[in-house]
Protein backbone atom coordinates (compact mmCIF):
# COMPACT_ATOMS: atom_id res chain seq x y z
CA UNK A 1 0.00 0.00 0.00
CA UNK A 2 2.74 2.14 0.69
CA UNK A 3 4.54 1.77 -2.04
CA UNK A 4 1.34 2.29 -3.74
CA UNK A 5 0.71 5.24 -2.30
CA UNK A 6 4.80 6.81 -3.14
CA UNK A 7 4.37 5.85 -6.98
CA UNK A 8 1.31 7.44 -7.23
CA UNK A 9 3.49 10.73 -5.39
CA UNK A 10 5.96 10.38 -7.71
CA UNK A 11 3.69 10.25 -11.14
CA UNK A 12 2.13 13.20 -9.94
CA UNK A 13 5.46 15.18 -9.12
CA UNK A 14 6.34 14.38 -12.41
CA UNK A 15 3.25 15.41 -14.16
CA UNK A 16 3.48 18.65 -12.66
CA UNK A 17 7.27 19.23 -13.52
CA UNK A 18 6.56 18.65 -17.30
CA UNK A 19 3.54 21.04 -16.84
CA UNK A 20 5.57 23.68 -15.47
CA UNK A 21 9.20 23.10 -18.16
CA UNK A 22 6.61 23.43 -20.86
CA UNK A 23 5.55 26.76 -19.89
CA UNK A 24 8.99 27.44 -18.25
CA UNK A 25 10.92 26.89 -21.61
CA UNK A 26 8.16 28.17 -24.21
CA UNK A 27 9.96 30.94 -25.29
CA UNK A 28 12.84 29.06 -26.60
CA UNK A 29 11.08 28.21 -29.54
CA UNK A 30 9.65 31.72 -29.90
CA UNK A 31 13.39 32.24 -30.14
CA UNK A 32 14.42 29.71 -32.37
CA UNK A 33 11.47 30.87 -34.87
CA UNK A 34 12.93 34.52 -34.75
CA UNK A 35 16.75 33.01 -35.27
CA UNK A 36 15.56 31.41 -38.45
CA UNK A 37 13.78 34.38 -39.68
CA UNK A 38 16.81 36.57 -38.99
CA UNK A 39 19.24 33.83 -40.71
CA UNK A 40 16.67 33.64 -43.38
CA UNK A 41 16.96 29.59 -43.10
CA UNK A 42 13.53 29.72 -44.98
CA UNK A 43 14.31 31.93 -48.00
CA UNK A 44 17.53 30.33 -48.30
CA UNK A 45 16.30 26.43 -48.25
CA UNK A 46 13.74 27.76 -50.69
CA UNK A 47 16.08 29.62 -53.21
CA UNK A 48 18.69 27.12 -53.11
CA UNK A 49 16.65 23.26 -52.76
CA UNK A 50 12.73 24.74 -53.86
CA UNK A 51 9.88 23.72 -51.63
CA UNK A 52 10.32 19.89 -51.43
CA UNK A 53 14.06 19.94 -51.36
CA UNK A 54 16.84 19.29 -49.24
CA UNK A 55 20.24 21.09 -48.32
CA UNK A 56 23.23 20.17 -46.28
CA UNK A 57 24.83 22.28 -43.00
CA UNK A 58 27.40 22.36 -45.28
CA UNK A 59 25.49 23.83 -48.03
CA UNK A 60 23.06 26.28 -46.03
CA UNK A 61 26.58 27.83 -44.72
CA UNK A 62 27.94 28.31 -47.75
CA UNK A 63 24.66 29.93 -48.99
CA UNK A 64 24.47 32.18 -45.75
CA UNK A 65 28.00 33.43 -46.75
CA UNK A 66 26.88 34.06 -50.40
CA UNK A 67 24.20 36.20 -49.53
CA UNK A 68 24.63 37.61 -46.40
CA UNK A 69 28.14 38.77 -46.56
CA UNK A 70 29.62 37.39 -43.34
CA UNK A 71 32.78 35.76 -43.81
CA UNK A 72 32.25 32.63 -42.04
CA UNK A 73 29.36 30.86 -40.66
CA UNK A 74 30.05 28.30 -36.92
CA UNK A 75 28.42 25.43 -38.87
CA UNK A 76 28.39 23.06 -35.45
CA UNK A 77 25.90 26.07 -33.73
CA UNK A 78 24.14 26.28 -36.96
CA UNK A 79 23.53 22.79 -36.92
CA UNK A 80 22.25 23.09 -33.35
CA UNK A 81 19.26 25.12 -34.25
CA UNK A 82 17.93 23.49 -37.47
CA UNK A 83 18.03 20.31 -35.21
CA UNK A 84 16.02 22.27 -32.38
CA UNK A 85 13.48 23.72 -35.05
CA UNK A 86 13.33 20.26 -36.55
CA UNK A 87 12.03 18.84 -33.56
CA UNK A 88 9.19 21.54 -33.47
CA UNK A 89 8.89 20.79 -36.82
CA UNK A 90 9.57 24.01 -38.34
CA UNK A 91 12.43 21.92 -40.77
CA UNK A 92 11.98 18.26 -41.44
CA UNK A 93 15.09 16.76 -41.31
CA UNK A 94 16.48 13.65 -43.19
CA UNK A 95 20.39 11.96 -43.60
CA UNK A 96 21.90 11.18 -46.84
CA UNK A 97 25.00 9.16 -47.52
CA UNK A 98 27.98 10.79 -48.09
CA UNK A 99 30.76 8.07 -48.59
CA UNK A 100 30.72 6.02 -45.64
CA UNK A 101 29.04 9.10 -43.45
CA UNK A 102 25.68 9.75 -43.34
CA UNK A 103 24.69 13.77 -43.56
CA UNK A 104 22.14 15.30 -42.47
CA UNK A 105 19.79 17.43 -44.41
CA UNK A 106 16.71 20.10 -44.21
CA UNK A 107 14.51 21.00 -45.78
CA UNK A 108 10.77 23.26 -45.59
CA UNK A 109 7.76 21.87 -43.71
CA UNK A 110 4.17 24.14 -43.85
CA UNK A 111 5.16 25.79 -40.66
CA UNK A 112 8.83 27.00 -42.60
CA UNK A 113 6.75 27.91 -46.13
CA UNK A 114 5.16 30.56 -43.95
CA UNK A 115 8.34 32.22 -43.19
CA UNK A 116 9.52 32.19 -46.87
CA UNK A 117 9.79 35.92 -47.04
CA UNK A 118 10.67 36.26 -51.44
CA UNK A 119 7.39 35.90 -53.96
CA UNK A 120 5.16 34.36 -50.75
CA UNK A 121 1.62 36.38 -50.58
CA UNK A 122 1.60 34.05 -46.70
CA UNK A 123 4.80 35.50 -44.98
CA UNK A 124 4.14 35.28 -41.83
CA UNK A 125 7.79 36.04 -41.08
CA UNK A 126 7.24 40.09 -39.66
CA UNK A 127 5.10 37.80 -36.86
CA UNK A 128 7.91 36.22 -35.63
CA UNK A 129 9.63 39.55 -35.56
CA UNK A 130 7.07 41.53 -34.11
CA UNK A 131 5.79 38.65 -31.27
CA UNK A 132 9.46 38.64 -30.74
CA UNK A 133 10.91 42.16 -30.31
CA UNK A 134 12.09 42.90 -27.01
CA UNK A 135 9.56 45.92 -26.60
CA UNK A 136 6.50 43.76 -27.64
CA UNK A 137 8.03 41.51 -25.19
CA UNK A 138 8.28 43.50 -21.47
CA UNK A 139 4.67 43.55 -21.02
CA UNK A 140 4.12 40.07 -20.22
CA UNK A 141 6.76 40.86 -16.96
CA UNK A 142 4.39 43.28 -15.59
CA UNK A 143 1.44 41.17 -15.60
CA UNK A 144 0.89 40.74 -12.05
CA UNK A 145 0.94 44.67 -11.78
CA UNK A 146 -2.87 44.50 -13.55
CA UNK A 147 -3.36 42.11 -10.68
CA UNK A 148 -2.35 43.91 -7.70
CA UNK A 149 -2.77 47.86 -8.50
CA UNK A 150 -4.98 47.59 -11.95
CA UNK A 151 -1.79 48.77 -14.36
CA UNK A 152 -1.96 48.28 -17.57
CA UNK A 153 1.27 45.94 -18.25
CA UNK A 154 2.33 47.75 -21.16
CA UNK A 155 2.68 51.45 -19.76
CA UNK A 156 3.97 49.61 -16.70
CA UNK A 157 6.98 48.46 -19.04
CA UNK A 158 7.69 51.37 -21.40
CA UNK A 159 5.85 54.67 -19.27
CA UNK A 160 2.92 54.88 -22.44
CA UNK A 161 -0.03 52.56 -23.47
CA UNK A 162 0.67 50.76 -26.88
CA UNK A 163 -0.67 53.06 -28.96
CA UNK A 164 1.27 56.15 -27.85
CA UNK A 165 4.14 54.18 -27.80
CA UNK A 166 3.68 53.02 -31.90
CA UNK A 167 2.71 56.99 -32.70
CA UNK A 168 5.87 57.81 -31.07
CA UNK A 169 8.18 55.14 -32.73
CA UNK A 170 8.19 55.31 -36.39
CA UNK A 171 10.35 51.82 -36.57
CA UNK A 172 8.00 50.14 -33.85
CA UNK A 173 5.06 51.04 -35.85
CA UNK A 174 6.12 49.79 -38.69
CA UNK A 175 7.53 46.39 -37.41
CA UNK A 176 3.60 46.48 -36.06
CA UNK A 177 1.80 47.14 -39.21
CA UNK A 178 3.86 44.63 -41.10
CA UNK A 179 3.35 42.04 -38.64
CA UNK A 180 -0.47 43.13 -38.96
CA UNK A 181 -0.78 43.01 -42.61
CA UNK A 182 1.44 39.91 -42.64
CA UNK A 183 -1.64 38.23 -40.03
CA UNK A 184 -4.24 39.49 -42.57
CA UNK A 185 -3.25 37.53 -45.67
CA UNK A 186 -3.96 33.85 -43.77
CA UNK A 187 -7.26 35.39 -41.72
CA UNK A 188 -8.53 36.28 -44.95
CA UNK A 189 -8.52 33.34 -46.78
CA UNK A 190 -11.79 32.03 -44.89
CA UNK A 191 -13.46 35.93 -44.84
CA UNK A 192 -13.29 35.65 -48.87
CA UNK A 193 -15.76 33.38 -48.38
CA UNK A 194 -18.29 35.15 -46.55
CA UNK A 195 -21.36 35.20 -49.36
CA UNK A 196 -22.66 38.69 -47.99
CA UNK A 197 -20.14 40.79 -49.80
CA UNK A 198 -21.67 40.47 -52.80
CA UNK A 199 -24.18 42.60 -52.00
CA UNK A 200 -21.95 45.24 -50.31
CA UNK A 201 -20.69 48.80 -52.83
CA UNK A 202 -18.79 50.36 -50.29
CA UNK A 203 -17.03 48.83 -47.17
CA UNK A 204 -15.29 50.84 -44.19
CA UNK A 205 -12.49 48.79 -42.97
CA UNK A 206 -12.29 50.31 -39.42
CA UNK A 207 -8.39 50.25 -38.06
CA UNK A 208 -7.47 48.76 -41.63
CA UNK A 209 -3.89 49.25 -41.29
CA UNK A 210 -2.33 49.77 -44.25
CA UNK A 211 -5.12 48.11 -46.24
CA UNK A 212 -4.14 44.55 -46.97
CA UNK A 213 -7.69 43.44 -45.41
CA UNK A 214 -9.69 45.23 -48.07
CA UNK A 215 -7.08 44.51 -51.19
CA UNK A 216 -7.60 40.69 -50.36
CA UNK A 217 -11.37 40.86 -50.17
CA UNK A 218 -12.12 43.31 -53.27
CA UNK A 219 -9.75 40.90 -55.24
CA UNK A 220 -12.34 38.59 -54.96
CA UNK A 221 -15.26 41.00 -54.63
CA UNK A 222 -14.35 44.14 -57.10
CA UNK A 223 -17.34 45.86 -57.41
CA UNK A 224 -16.67 47.08 -54.12
CA UNK A 225 -15.48 50.18 -53.03
CA UNK A 226 -12.79 50.15 -50.22
CA UNK A 227 -12.40 52.94 -47.61
CA UNK A 228 -9.48 52.01 -45.43
CA UNK A 229 -9.44 53.91 -42.22
CA UNK A 230 -7.13 54.19 -39.59
CA UNK A 231 -4.92 56.78 -37.90
CA UNK A 232 -3.09 59.71 -39.82
CA UNK A 233 0.56 57.94 -39.31
CA UNK A 234 -0.70 54.47 -40.42
CA UNK A 235 -2.05 55.16 -43.75
CA UNK A 236 0.64 57.69 -44.43
CA UNK A 237 2.69 54.33 -44.87
CA UNK A 238 -0.30 52.36 -47.14
CA UNK A 239 0.62 52.17 -50.61
CA UNK A 240 -1.98 53.14 -53.51
CA UNK A 241 -4.20 50.16 -53.91
CA UNK A 242 -6.77 49.75 -56.98
CA UNK A 243 -10.44 50.18 -55.41
CA UNK A 244 -8.95 51.29 -52.58
CA UNK A 245 -9.36 55.23 -50.54
CA UNK A 246 -7.40 55.74 -47.66
CA UNK A 247 -8.63 57.91 -44.82
CA UNK A 248 -7.38 59.14 -41.54
CA UNK A 249 -9.15 59.87 -38.47
CA UNK A 250 -9.93 58.24 -35.29
CA UNK A 251 -12.69 55.32 -35.03
CA UNK A 252 -13.51 57.32 -31.33
CA UNK A 253 -14.69 60.47 -32.80
CA UNK A 254 -16.48 59.59 -36.59
CA UNK A 255 -16.58 56.22 -38.63
CA UNK A 256 -16.64 57.32 -42.66
CA UNK A 257 -19.76 55.94 -44.30
CA UNK A 258 -20.43 52.90 -46.06
CA UNK A 259 -23.11 50.07 -46.35
CA UNK A 260 -20.91 48.03 -44.15
CA UNK A 261 -18.37 48.49 -41.83
CA UNK A 262 -15.22 45.59 -41.56
CA UNK A 263 -13.42 45.34 -38.24
CA UNK A 264 -10.75 42.90 -37.72
CA UNK A 265 -9.43 41.93 -34.47
CA UNK A 266 -9.78 45.37 -33.70
CA UNK A 267 -12.49 45.24 -30.84
CA UNK A 268 -10.37 42.87 -28.33
CA UNK A 269 -8.28 46.04 -28.39
CA UNK A 270 -10.79 47.38 -26.22
CA UNK A 271 -12.95 47.44 -22.90
CA UNK A 272 -16.54 47.20 -23.63
CA UNK A 273 -17.12 51.02 -22.51
CA UNK A 274 -14.65 52.07 -25.65
CA UNK A 275 -16.00 49.26 -27.84
CA UNK A 276 -19.65 50.90 -27.37
CA UNK A 277 -18.19 54.44 -28.26
CA UNK A 278 -16.78 53.19 -32.22
CA UNK A 279 -19.85 51.26 -31.95
CA UNK A 280 -21.95 54.35 -31.76
CA UNK A 281 -20.00 55.90 -34.11
CA UNK A 282 -20.27 52.77 -36.75
CA UNK A 283 -24.32 53.20 -35.93
CA UNK A 284 -24.24 56.83 -37.14
CA UNK A 285 -22.46 55.97 -40.24
CA UNK A 286 -24.48 53.28 -41.68
CA UNK A 287 -27.70 53.37 -43.36
CA UNK A 288 -30.76 51.30 -42.25
CA UNK A 289 -30.03 47.91 -42.17
CA UNK A 290 -26.71 48.27 -42.96
CA UNK A 291 -23.89 45.62 -41.07
CA UNK A 292 -21.40 45.52 -39.18
CA UNK A 293 -18.99 42.43 -39.61
CA UNK A 294 -16.65 41.54 -37.01
CA UNK A 295 -13.65 39.22 -37.39
CA UNK A 296 -12.90 38.14 -33.99
CA UNK A 297 -12.16 34.90 -31.63
CA UNK A 298 -14.65 33.68 -29.83
CA UNK A 299 -14.10 32.30 -26.79
CA UNK A 300 -15.56 28.72 -26.29
CA UNK A 301 -15.95 26.51 -22.75
CA UNK A 302 -12.69 24.39 -24.54
CA UNK A 303 -10.42 27.61 -24.37
CA UNK A 304 -7.59 26.92 -26.70
CA UNK A 305 -5.73 30.01 -28.99
CA UNK A 306 -8.50 32.60 -28.01
CA UNK A 307 -7.74 32.48 -24.04
CA UNK A 308 -4.44 32.40 -24.63
CA UNK A 309 -4.71 35.60 -26.49
CA UNK A 310 -6.61 36.69 -24.06
CA UNK A 311 -3.54 37.34 -22.03
CA UNK A 312 -1.81 38.66 -24.92
CA UNK A 313 -4.64 41.79 -24.63
CA UNK A 314 -4.22 41.92 -21.11
CA UNK A 315 -0.08 42.54 -21.98
CA UNK A 316 -0.40 44.89 -24.88
CA UNK A 317 -3.92 47.00 -24.16
CA UNK A 318 -5.47 48.99 -21.65
CA UNK A 319 -8.64 46.49 -21.28
CA UNK A 320 -8.67 44.73 -23.73
CA UNK A 321 -10.28 41.49 -23.78
CA UNK A 322 -11.40 38.33 -26.21
CA UNK A 323 -15.24 37.33 -25.41
CA UNK A 324 -17.71 34.80 -25.35
CA UNK A 325 -20.72 34.59 -27.38
CA UNK A 326 -22.71 36.02 -24.68
CA UNK A 327 -20.49 38.88 -24.25
CA UNK A 328 -20.35 39.87 -28.03
CA UNK A 329 -24.33 39.59 -27.64
CA UNK A 330 -24.64 42.04 -24.66
CA UNK A 331 -21.98 44.21 -26.34
CA UNK A 332 -23.72 44.41 -29.60
CA UNK A 333 -27.58 44.83 -27.76
CA UNK A 334 -25.82 47.84 -25.63
CA UNK A 335 -24.69 49.70 -28.88
CA UNK A 336 -28.16 49.10 -30.66
CA UNK A 337 -27.46 46.46 -33.08
CA UNK A 338 -29.85 43.15 -33.69
CA UNK A 339 -29.64 39.85 -35.75
CA UNK A 340 -26.43 38.88 -34.64
CA UNK A 341 -25.24 35.88 -36.67
CA UNK A 342 -22.24 34.09 -35.87
CA UNK A 343 -20.29 32.51 -38.70
CA UNK A 344 -17.21 30.09 -37.98
CA UNK A 345 -14.60 30.70 -40.68
CA UNK A 346 -12.13 28.79 -38.94
CA UNK A 347 -11.87 26.51 -36.09
CA UNK A 348 -10.53 29.53 -33.74
CA UNK A 349 -12.14 32.83 -35.73
CA UNK A 350 -15.43 34.03 -36.44
CA UNK A 351 -17.17 36.37 -38.61
CA UNK A 352 -19.52 38.36 -36.26
CA UNK A 353 -22.54 39.44 -38.38
CA UNK A 354 -24.85 42.85 -36.74
CA UNK A 355 -27.39 44.79 -38.24
CA UNK A 356 -28.45 48.09 -37.63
Amino acid sequence: MEQSVAADQEAELMAGHDVLCSLLFGFVGSFLLRTAVVLGLPDIIARAAGPDGTLTVKQIAAQMIQKSGVETVNEFELQRVLTALANYKIFRSCTQDVGSDQEMQYGLTPASKLLVTENNPHNQAPGVLFQTDPVAQAPYRQLHRCVLYGEQAFQSAHGKDVWKYVNDNPEYSKCFNAAMASTTTIDLIAVRKYQGFKDIKTLVDVGGGVGKALETIISTYPHIHGINYDLPHVVADAPTMPGIEHVAGSMFESVPSGDAIFMKHIMHDWNDNNCIKILNNCQRALPEKGKVLIYDFVVQPRGGLPQVFDAVMMAHTNGGMERTEDQWRKLLKTAGFSATNFIQLLPQQWLIEAVK
